[in-house]
Parts: structure tokens; C-alpha cells; sequence
């Protein structure tokens, strides 16, 4: 007995030991969401973004509506079975027999019809439900591509936060050590008591920015887990830098070119308009009769006159010629809204041109701006490192220093600005364009990773 509960003992402590393996190695495999790139938050974005998820699930609706119009190719088979209870005399008064009628009834039968001819009604609704599914797999790209977008404006608003709240903690330090340096100034005589007033206002004015970048941080950091699709108790943080390499934008009639043969939303509105020019012939074919095959076979029981097999065969044509002008509207509805597409997608091109040239001036105005701005940072640092050593040999005034460190400041900022516009700008047109459809299955290792 002994034995066996010795056994049994090690048998339960090695179980625990591979689940505490198996376990070990499972936490070990958790994503890390604490230094994130950019393609690992495109990756994640495209598995659990739910506006993606549900474009892709609406795929599976329209081919369930493309198996249901295809259903109408096949036989439709009807399986019918009942037993009821009828009075024997229910027809003697008046009748010109008193003989008592069956008063039990069975009856079985199956029924086929199969459609031979309907005006091709079933070829194009058929047809019609082919193209809307593949309308909706550009509809997905395009989801894709826009959620890519937004995923790439709100990483680089992150980098924006970091880098602004790194310039404003340097500021910070600046203006401390110039507070400091004036006190000792003031405390000598060497300056006035508004100097050392004006450079501590300046250093809660940089506390207040620090302040504000952090809570920019935050607010940036749960704007991309909730573009991501992320749970709410998931952190994320991110790691990049600014860019380092600004390329000018192709010509705007070049971009919109290659736009216009990959963009997905475009692509989408062309099938539509195919789409809704098979549905008018779907339609129409309601003009024409319906030829069809029929054949059922039924055993009659009564209690009176037995059982009796019966069936029926032929071949049957239906002809509505008066149905109170139904055709005619379906028609002139499926040619309304063939018509409406056309208006939407042309609509839709100037819509799109107008914003794939706001893109390309957003980013050739920031690829300008980061020259311009990089410049003028080198020129501010060199003014607050001469204006501070001038004011430390008596030869400036406070205020020229804390100018100077103010110049430099927005200088920094602006040049932070400037090339996250650029990113951004440069994935917005990326996004009309289409190229991220294309790289939608094959993320790229590089790609948004040049820093």
C-alpha cells in the first residue's frame, strides 16, 4: 500500500512539474508590449483592430449570399407528410348520395422542381454576389491601409511626445541653472531683483511644459493601444526615433496615376458599378418566363378506397404577364443606384485627388520645414551659448539669455514638428496610393524603421 502511494505521489509531482514548464514557457513567449516598432504595432493592428476584424467577417456574409443566389442551380426537393380526421357525413346534407365518405386520411409525397430557364435571373444574381464578395476583399485592403495609416499617425505622435518632453526637461535644466546663476548674480549686486523674478517665472513655465509633454505621452501611448485594438489593461510604449532621412515626394500626377490603378477604394467602386450593372440584368430577366421540370410522387391512405400511389410529371412554364409593374420598378431601382455609383465613384477620384495632394504638399512643406528649422536650431544654440557667455562676463542682460534659451526651445520644437509631419504625411500617401494593401501580408523589416 505503501508502494503505491509512493508511486502515485511522483506520478502527481511530475505532472506538476511539466505544467509548470509548459507554463513558464508560455509567459516567456508573451509579446512584450514595452518596446514596440513600428511593424510590430502594423502586425498587431492587423490582428485585433475590430473595424478589420469585421471587414474581414463581412466577406464571409456576402459568399454566404453568393452560396444562397448559386442554390437556385440545383433541384429543390419537398418532403410533404400529413394525417388528419374528417366526418364521414360532412357532405350528406343536400348530397345526391348518403353514403358515408372516408373519415381518415395519410398522405406522403416528394417533390421536385428544377429550373430550366428564368431569364438568366439566377446566372446574375449568381454573378452579381461573386462580385460584391470580391468588392469586399478591397474593402478589406482598404480598411487595412486606413488602419495602417492611423496605427503610423498615432506611433509617430508618440515619438512626437517623447521628443518634445525630452527638449522640455533640457530647457527645464537650462532655465534651472540660469535661475541659479542669476540668484548669485542678484546676491553679489550684479543684477537686479526683476532678473532673478524673471528666470525663476521662466523655470515654472518649463516645469508647467514638462507637465504637459508627460500627460501628452500618456494620452498618445492610449491612443495607439486602442488604434491597435488592444486590451485596456495591455501598456504599450514604443521604441524610435525621428527620422534621419527626408526623400522629397514623387510629382503629384505621377502618384496620381499609379493611385488610380492600385488604390483599393477605387477598385472597390468599379466592381460595385459591375456589380450593380449584372443586377439590372438580374432584373430584367424577370420579363421572361420560367420553364422548369417538375415530378412528384404521393401514397394516399384513406380508410375507405385503400392506398393508392399517385405521381405527376411535365414539363411547366410560368408567365406572370400582369403583376402591377413590379419588374418595371426593380428595373429602374438597380438602374438608380447603378447610376448613383457612377456619381459616388466620381466624386470619390476628386475627393481623393484633393487629398493626395494635401498629403504631398503636407509633406514636402515638413521635408522644407526640417531644412529650414535644422539651420535654425544650429544658429539658436549658438546664440544661447553667446548670449550666456556674455552675460557671464557683465556684457548681457538676463533677458537676452532667457530669449535666446526661448528661441532655441521653439526652435527644437518646431524641428520635432516638422518631421513627424513629414512621416505622417508620407503614410498618408502611401495610404492612397495603395501601397500598403500590396504589403499587407508581407510587412517589411525596414520599412518605418529608418531612424
Amino acid at each position: 500500500m505503501y508502494s503505491m502511494l509512493k508511486s502515485f505521489f511522483f506520478i502527481l509531482l511530475a505532472i506538476w512539474v511539466v505544467i509548470t514548464l509548459q507554463a513558464g514557457r508560455a509567459g516567456a513567449q508573451e509579446r512584450n508590449y514595452q518596446a514596440l516598432s513600428l511593424d510590430d504595432c502594423l502586425d498587431l493592428a492587423r490582428k485585433q483592430n475590430p473595424v478589420l476584424s469585421g471587414a474581414r467577417e463581412k466577406i464571409n456574409e456576402l459568399l454566404a449570399d453568393y452560396q444562397a443566389a448559386r442554390s437556385k442551380f440545383f433541384p429543390r426537393l419537398v418532403l410533404l407528410s400529413y394525417y388528419d380526421r374528417q366526418p364521414p357525413n360532412r357532405f350528406t346534407s343536400g348530397a345526391i348520395t348518403n353514403q358515408e365518405l372516408f373519415k381518415r386520411e395519410g398522405y406522403t409525397s416528394l417533390a421536385g422542381k428544377q429550373i430550366v430557364f428564368d431569364g438568366l435571373k439566377t446566372y446574375f444574381n449568381t454573378q452579381a454576389a461573386k462580385t460584391g464578395t470580391q468588392a469586399q476583399k478591397q474593402e478589406v485592403q482598404r480598411t487595412a491601409d486606413e488602419v495602417a495609416f492611423t496605427v503610423s499617425e498615432a506611433f509617430h505622435r508618440l515619438i512626437e511626445a517623447k521628443e518634445n518632453l525630452k527638449v522640455a526637461q533640457e530647457a527645464l535644466q537650462q532655465r534651472q541653472e540660469f535661475a541659479k546663476l542669476t540668484n548669485a548674480f542678484f546676491q553679489s549686486g550684479k543684477v537686479t531683483h526683476l532678473d532673478s523674478f524673471r528666470a525663476q517665472s521662466q523655470v515654472s513655465e518649463a516645469e508647467q511644459a514638462v507637465v504637459e509633454a508627460q500627460n501628452t505621452i500618456t494620452l498618445a501611448r492610449e491612443i495607439l493601444a486602442r488604434t491597435m485594438g488592444l486590451q485596456e489593461q495591455v501598456q504599450v510604449d514604443i521604441r524610435g526615433q525621428l527620422p534621419r532621412d527626408f526623400v522629397a515626394a514623387g510629382k503629384v500626377n505621377s502618384l496620381w496615376q499609379e493611385a488610380l490603378k492600385t488604390n483599393p477604394e477605387i477598385k472597390r467602386l468599379d466592381l460595385e458599378i459591375a456589380q450593380s450593372q449584372t443586377l439590372i440584368k438580374a432584373a430584367r430577366g424577370s420579363y421572361f418566363p420560367e420553364v422548369s421540370l417538375q415530378a412528384g410522387s404521393d401514397v394516399r391512405h384513406r380508410d375507405l378506397g385503400g392506398t393508392k400511389p399517385e405521381w405527376i410529371a411535365g414539363v411547366f412554364m410560368e408567365y406572370p404577364f400582369f403583376e402591377g409593374g413590379l419588374t418595371k420598378a426593380q428595373v429602374a431601382k438597380a438602374s438608380s443606384q447603378s447610376l448613383q455609383l457612377l456619381e459616388k465613384k466620381r466624386d470619390r477620384l476628386n475627393g481623393l485627388k484633393v487629398d493626395l495632394t494635401t498629403a504631398w504638399k503636407d509633406q514636402e512643406n515638413a521635408r522644407q520645414g526640417v531644412v529650414t528649422t535644422k539651420q535654425t536650431v544650429a544658429t539658436n544654440e549658438e546664440a544661447y551659448a553667446s548670449a550666456q557667455t556674455l552675460y557671464r562676463h557683465g556684457k548681457a542682460i538676463g533677458l537676452d539669455v532667457l530669449q535666446a534659451q526661448v528661441d532655441l526651445t521653439s526652435s527644437r520644437f518646431a524641428y520635432i514638428k516638422y518631421a513627424v509631419a513629414y512621416e505622417i504625411g508620407k503614410a498618408r500617401i502611401k495610404q492612397i496610393v495603395g501601397a500598403e494593401s500590396s504589403e499587407s501580408n508581407q510587412p517589411s523589416k525596414n520599412r518605418g524603421q529608418k531612424q
